[in-house]
C-alpha cells in the first residue's frame, strides 16, 4: 500500500490530509466521497500509516513493523469493514462484533486506532444506526473513515459527524497508466510467490526456470525485491514465536537474495548467472524449522 505522498491524482486530498497528520488535527471521523477508483481506500490506508508510522511519523513508510503490518492487514488496530455475502453488505453483526468490543480497550500497539469502511454505502439500516452511535462519541485515539461513491446515500446523520473529503475522478491518462502498472505488479506478485514457492520447498534448481519466465529486467528485480520481504516478514514472525533458529535462516535468506538483487539491479549483473549464484547460496542454508518441529 502507498504512503499518502504516493497518492497519484487527488493532490488537493493529500494536502490536507498531510497538513491535518502534521498539525495534528487528524479527525475522527472523515466521510472520503468520490467515484469508484478514484484512490479513497488507498488513502484512507494511507492516512492509518502516517499517524502510526514508526520509522517517519507523520509521512508513513514501507519497512517499519507498523507500517508493514498495515500493508499486510494484520495490524490489531488498523481494521477494515469490509461487504460480506452474496449481497454485499455490512451486517450489524460485524459493528458489533469488531467494532463495539475494541473500543472498550484502548489501542493495543498504535498511536491512534483506524476503523476503515471500504464501502459505507453496504451497511444496513441497523447496522448503520449502531455506528452512527459510535461516531456521537468516539473514544480517544480512534478514527473512523467512511468510504463511500453515493454520500447522499448515508444517513444524514451520519454524514453531519463525519468531515468529508471530496476525491475527483481520475484522468483516462492516468487510470490507463495505473492499469498497466496494476497489470506488472500482478505479474510480479504471481513470479515473487513462484521464487518464494521453490525456497520453500527446497526445490532450489526450479527458481532458474522460473527467473527463465520473467519476461524482462525489472520484473525479475521487482520479484527478488517482494522475496527478500518476504523473508524479513518470515524472520519477524519467527522471532515473535522465539524460534530463532527459524528467524536466523529466513533473515540469512534475506540477506542471500538481497546480495543477489543489488548485483542485478545497481551493478548491471546478468540476471540469470545472479541466480545461479543465489542458488548456490541457498543451498548452504539449513532449512527452517515449522510449528512444533525443532530439527
Amino acid at each position: 500500500m502507498l504512503t499518502l505522498s504516493e497518492v497519484r491524482g487527488q493532490s488537493r486530498v493529500v494536502e490536507l490530509l498531510q497538513r491535518a497528520v502534521s498539525g495534528g488535527r487528524v479527525a475522527q471521523s472523515y466521510l472520503f466521497a468520490g467515484p469508484e477508483g478514484s484512490g479513497k481506500y488507498t488513502a484512507a490506508v494511507a492516512l492509518a500509516k502516517a499517524v502510526n508510522c514508526l520509522t517517519s511519523p507523520g509521512v508513513g513508510c514501507h519497512e517499519c513493523t507498523s507500517c508493514s503490518k498495515i500493508n499486510d492487514g494484520i495490524h490489531p488496530d488498523i481494521r477494515t469493514l469490509k461487504p460480506e455475502g452474496a449481497k454485499g453488505n455490512i451486517p450489524i453483526a460485524t459493528i458489533r462484533k469488531q467494532v463495539i468490543p475494541a473500543l472498550a480497550m484502548s489501542p493495543h500497539e498504535a498511536a491512534a486506532r483506524f476503523f476503515l469502511v471500504a464501502e459505507a454505502n453496504s451497511m444496513l439500516g441497523p447496522a448503520a444506526n449502531a455506528l452512527l452511535k459510535t461516531l456521537e462519541e468516539p473514544p480517544p485515539r480512534t478514527h473512523f473513515i467512511l468510504c463511500t461513491r453515493a454520500p447522499s446515500h448515508l444517513l444524514p446523520t451520519i454524514r453531519s459527524r463525519c468531515q468529508r473529503v471530496n476525491f475527483q475522478p481520475l484522468s483516462p491518462e492516468l487510470r490507463a497508466q495505473m492499469h498497466g502498472e496494476d497489470e506488472q505488479a500482478e505479474a510480479i506478485r504471481i513470479l515473487s510467490e513462484r521464487i518464494s514457492e521453490q525456497i520453500d520447498s527446497r526445490g532450489l534448481d526450479g527458481i532458474l526456470g522460473v527467473a527463465k519466465d520473467a519476461n524482462d529486467r525489472a520484473s525479475l528485480i521487482g520479484a527478488l525485491e517482494q522475496c527478500v520481504q518476504t523473508c524479513h516478514q518470515q524472520a519477524r514472525a519467527s522471532a515473535v514465536s522465539a524460534d530463532l533458529a527459524s528467524a536466523q535462516v529466513h533473515a540469512r535468506r534475506a540477506g542471500e537474495i538481497l546480495e543477489s538483487l543489488v548485483a542485478i539491479r545497481e551493478h548491471n549483473a546478468h540476471g540469470q548467472l545472479a541466480v545461479e549464484h543465489l542458488l548456490v547460496a541457498l543451498r548452504g542454508l539449513p532449512l527452517p524449522t515449522v510449528s512444533g518441529d525443532r530439527r
